[in-house]
């Protein structure tokens, strides 16, 4: 009768695995009634103590391997009903269902009878941190680095690894997550690396979303991912054909017009992609191409204000070509490298990424709404992650 009590509503595992009497991180229970973490199992221990003081609080699940015990008696449940419960701690995909998921939109019904896209969730805001939802949401279109991430399983919940197999898990509690864990262990991280670093300096870093993409990037996206994925070879044309290798093509738009125009009206200026990357040509062309517009906000060296660019961008959704220079000295004529936008994040930090079905969603923290390709370019765009097509086009 015990499992009688346990309130499915109330558990959240993604949250910090920490015990809420004790403050530890070790050998972490999770009581199934009422949702809190306490640690130990035996005798005077958080998690006895709260068994004996809250009544029908018996039930306590252990956060490492998922294993349920009985409390005070100390007894471990052996109950089908409870794997429920650990397909949302511990997600696991076979080779079958990532296939699935690469093929076919997966919707599933949460606890409350609402239904949600599995794969776009939404991602509760973490204060100072406004970057991070957008770049986590577009790095999870990159399937290669999304399917290397689902194939392995992970015991914690506070690494890119685990909040991506929080996203694309099909029993979820809960049609949205919350990065909370993660970001608290990149700000720790940060502040052991550099403990002169001001906390003002890491909010700025994470309110930053092409910084926040930089830092994930260097620190968090494993270095063999980043190399195989993302890294390519510049050909600088304005520069005697100077090569340069990157991870991101920065991209300069122009400044803002001063003076108003002939109407008397502060005319918002505009520039296509194709102008921006005319001085470049791709001698090694990544499989997934990103983009950022670093100037788009730039801060004022004497006021130190922060001000935009209001520059729009005009791109494509499809078909993006790329000037690709000849592999071999004795080819003359000029190929070109076609790409496929997979996300396009705005100034305003909102994401829009592009499902595998091909239909788009707007992402704004825990919003998720669909939206028509034609209003992918209509924002001010502040990075854009491509993915290449199979064939180079001559």
């Amino acid at each position: 009768y015990l499992l009688s009590f346990v309130n499915r509503h109330l558990l959240d595992f993604d949250f910090e695995k920490r015990c809420s009497v004790s403050l530890v991180k070790d050998n972490c229970y999770c009581c199934l009634t009422c949702g809190q973490f306490f640690a130990g199992r035996g005798s005077k221990t958080p998690a006895y103590t709260h068994a004996l003081e809250r009544e029908n609080h018996r039930v306590f699940m252990h956060l490492e391997n998922g294993r349920a015990y009985s409390l005070p008696e100390n007894v471990e449940i052996l109950d089908k009903s409870l794997d429920d419960i650990r397909k949302v701690l511990f997600p696991k995909f076979t080779s079958e269902e990532i296939a699935r998921l690469e093929k076919e939109a997966t919707w599933s019904k949460a606890l409350d009878g609402t239904e949600y896209l599995v794969g776009v969730v939404g991602l509760n805001r973490v204060e100072n941190a406004r970057g991070v939802n957008c770049v986590i949401q577009s790095l999870a279109r990159v399937d290669k680095l999304r399917n290397s991430f689902l194939t392995t399983t992970t015991t914690t919940n506070d690494t890119l690894q685990s909040l991506c197999q929080r996203i694309w898990n099909k029993h979820n509690f809960r049609g949205h997550t919350s990065p909370d864990s993660f970001v608290r262990k990149l700000r720790k991280q940060i502040k052991l690396a550099n403990p002169d670093k001001l906390e003002t300096d890491v909010d700025a870093l994470f309110n930053d979303p092409f910084a926040t993409l930089r830092h994930f990037l260097t620190f968090v996206v494993p270095k063999k991912h980043v190399d195989d994925l993302f890294r390519g070879e510049l050909l600088m044309l304005n520069q005697k054909n100077k090569t340069q290798p990157f991870v991101f093509v920065p991209l300069k738009l122009p400044d803002a017009p001063l003076f108003r125009d002939v109407m008397e009206k502060n005319a918002i200026p505009q520039v296509s992609l194709a102008e921006l990357l005319k001085p470049f040509a791709l001698k090694t062309a990544p499989e997934y191409l990103i983009l950022a517009f670093v100037n788009r906000f730039s801060k004022n060296q004497f006021t130190k204000e922060v001000s935009k660019n209001p520059t729009i961008v005009t791109f494509p959704v499809k078909n993006l070509k790329i000037a690709s220079s000849p592999s071999s000295s004795s080819e003359k004529t000029t190929s070109t490298v076609s790409y496929d936008l997979l996300a396009n994040v705005d100034a305003a930090g909102k994401a829009t990424v592009k499902h595998v079905d091909g239909t788009w969603y707007e992402t704004n923290d825990l919003f998720v709404g669909e939206v028509l390709a034609q209003q992918v370019t209509l924002g001010e765009a502040y990075v854009q992650i491509y993915e290449r097509q199979q064939r180079t086009q001559k």
